[in-house]
């Protein structure tokens, strides 16, 4: 629970969390107008980020995928389940941190069969609560059925991180790797 605030005293890790907020919102924001659920939630390619991200850059990519997903709800779906979003997407970027971690330890990462099936868990996983919070929250709101908005988040995060992660994880792990800007594994 420490590391989820401390992020906040070292000036890299609030690089990373504005970077992080920065790239996500401009990768949501063009979307806006795909809206699936209006109001509430759009097609949503820039899921990919938090989670990648959030494996890469741990508690700092949270608190970005939080704020990004903040930034971006101003440009349309601004709303009271706005603060269940910005919950929702902190874990959905911090999840994937704690069970990549727990399960991919020391080991070079290439993407291979066992690291895919972590990462792919890691979105399920991710995707589930995330759904569960932002839909808890437009339902208590009385904004949209909880039923219906909970598989559409989850269908919508857990594809699209699931597709493109695993090709992005290839791509910069290795290069964000060599940086020095991953979080220390605990």
């Amino acid at each position: 629970m420490k590391g989820i605030f401390s992020v906040w005293g070292k000036t890299r890790q609030i690089v990373l969390i504005a970077v992080t907020a920065a790239i996500y919102a401009g990768a949501l924001i063009p979307f806006k107008a795909i809206q699936i659920v209006p109001g509430l939630t759009e097609l949503r390619p820039a899921s990919v980020f938090p989670v990648i991200f959030g494996i890469m850059f741990g508690p700092a990519a949270a608190w970005g995928a939080a704020i990004g997903n903040l930034i971006a709800d101003f440009f349309g779906m601004l709303s009271p389940a706005s603060a269940f979003g910005f919950l929702g997407n902190f874990l959905y970027a911090y999840i994937p941190f704690l069970i990549w971690n727990a399960f991919i330890k020391n080991e070079e990462v290439v993407m291979n069969l066992r690291q895919c099936a972590v990462f792919i868990f890691a979105c399920l996983a991710a995707s589930a609560v995330c759904a569960l919070t932002v839909a808890s929250g437009a339902a208590l709101f009385k904004l949209a059925p909880f039923k219906v908005l909970l598989v559409i988040i989850f269908i919508n995060n857990s594809l699209m991180s699931m597709v493109l992660g695993i090709i992005l994880m290839k791509l910069l792990y290795k290069r964000l790797e060599k940086s020095g800007l991953f979080y220390e594994r605990p």
